[in-house]
């Protein structure tokens, strides 16, 4: 199946941004809009027409080698004669899917669109996402386009900018521009009678600056895990995708943030082996946060990689140790202080390996099953935060019982998540009956 991006118009409403670009090649969290789509759209398999004409030229060196070009020589016609303009390169399709190019899609969006009916607009329900006052609303009756405008005063869909449509369309549009010399892509919807069916994913129309704001906000948001800790959750998440926000305008590689981060860990470790105990517990903070950092620019960006997750998580293993060995080399040596450290390593390392293996194991994440479980804080960000106010306190007041208490505390909390995601795995097998002979 073929796709067509509109991405002719001028983009007034969206200056500054589009004074010097148009406005579909503007950027959102560092990557420009329409290429984002493509990526999803690429990674359905799918074909890209792209109608060009408000600075043509940057949009055609942008799209070189992703996707066919279609010139509209005439903008003044509305954007219904930009959909006329690919006639001939869609006209042998049996339908073919109609986005607008100043519109942000998810992949799943998209995904669900392609199920859309023939002849369909795609439609959603109010939500907090969208700006009603904005958008472009459709009164549907018996599940046939009625009213379709943006000051519609009854309605009970919201126009996404995406159109399921055959080449009958372009009779439909024949037919128009026989009448008048202009006409908008609306005229041509409610013309051919089109249907509405409804697809209730992540989707923003950017037509203004705000509007920008607003879509990477929502991107941002989108990358907060379910899986994620307690303090991942409610505090560096909160501090990363700041981070991350900033970082993304600049070709900044998610394994230079990773070794960043890890580099922090190795100072902390050091910080900690010397005594200096709060800035050591600060610099592992920080490079908790960091480590979320990493994966926020990868996603953000589409920088993705099985090289990334395997190198950042070789990293995590070895800065976790690292930390956890300068705390007990800052100690008195003693059998209950190494017995300590021995299985607090063990421990940090087996809630991660349990993650992974939970999840290879039963294709699901042990996180969503854990319930109460999950209280106990055993995962990356909660260790850290825990060497953090233990190693605050510890710089003023008995050092040395402080951070032989937090080993303690480590080893426990890390094996008890540990054995825990064992009694769960143990549910979760089968019952295994045996037949008599």
């Amino acid at each position: 199946m073929k796709v067509l991006i509109l991405a002719a118009g001028r983009g007034t409403r969206l200056r500054p941004f589009t004074a010097k670009k148009p406005k579909s090649a503007i950027e959102v969290c560092g990557i420009p809009l329409i290429l984002r789509n493509l990526f999803f759209l690429e990674k359905l398999g799918l074909s890209v027409v792209v109608v060009v004409g408000h600075k043509a030229e940057e949009l055609t060196k942008l799209l070189k080698g992703k996707a066919q070009i279609v010139y509209n020589d005439n903008l003044d016609k509305g954007n219904a004669y930009s959909v006329l303009c690919a006639k001939e390169v869609l006209k042998g399709e049996e339908k073919f899917l109609v986005l607008m190019g100043d519109h942000l899609y998810s992949f799943e969006f998209l995904r669900d669109a392609l199920d859309a009916p023939a002849n369909s607009v795609i439609v959603c329900r109010e939500n907090e996402t969208i700006e009603t006052d904005e958008a472009t609303k459709i009164l549907a009756e018996d599940g046939k386009v009625v009213e379709i405008g943006k000051n519609l005063e009854k309605w009970n869909y919201i126009d996404t900018g995406a159109f399921m449509c055959t080449p009958r369309i372009f009779e439909t549009l024949d037919d128009i521009f026989a009448k008048k010399s202009s006409a908008e892509w609306s005229e041509a919807v409610k013309a051919a009678k089109m249907s509405v069916y409804e697809v209730d994913e992540f989707w923003v129309d950017i037509d203004t600056p705000e509007d920008v704001k607003r879509a990477e906000n929502a991107l941002l948001k989108s990358l907060i895990k379910p899986e994620d800790g307690i303090i991942s959750r409610n505090l560096n998440r909160k501090l990363s995708l700041r981070i991350s926000k900033f970082l993304c305008r600049y070709d900044v590689s998610p394994n230079v943030i990773s070794l960043f981060s890890f580099l922090l860990s190795l100072a902390a470790a050091s910080l900690f082996f010397s005594g200096s105990y709060l800035l050591g517990g600060l610099l592992a903070q920080i490079s908790s946060v960091m480590d979320g950092v990493d994966g926020e620019i990868a996603r953000l960006k589409f920088r993705t990689s099985k090289f990334g997750g395997f190198y950042d998580a070789l990293l995590d293993r070895y800065a976790d140790a690292l930390i956890l060995a300068g705390i007990f080399l800052s100690l008195p040596f003693n059998l209950l202080n190494f017995f300590s450290f021995l299985f607090a390593v063990l421990g940090a390392s087996l809630v991660s390996y349990t993650a992974s293996k939970f999840y290879e194991t039963f294709k699901v994440r042990a996180e969503s099953l854990e319930r109460r479980l999950k209280f106990i804080p055993g995962k990356r960000d909660e260790r850290l935060f825990l060497v953090f106010v233990f190693s605050v306190f510890a710089e003023f007041y008995a050092a040395t019982a402080l951070m032989f208490a937090l080993l303690v505390s480590l080893a426990v909390l890390t094996n008890a998540r540990a054995a825990g995601r064992l009694l769960i795995a143990k549910r979760l097998e089968p019952e295994v009956t045996s037949s008599p002979n």
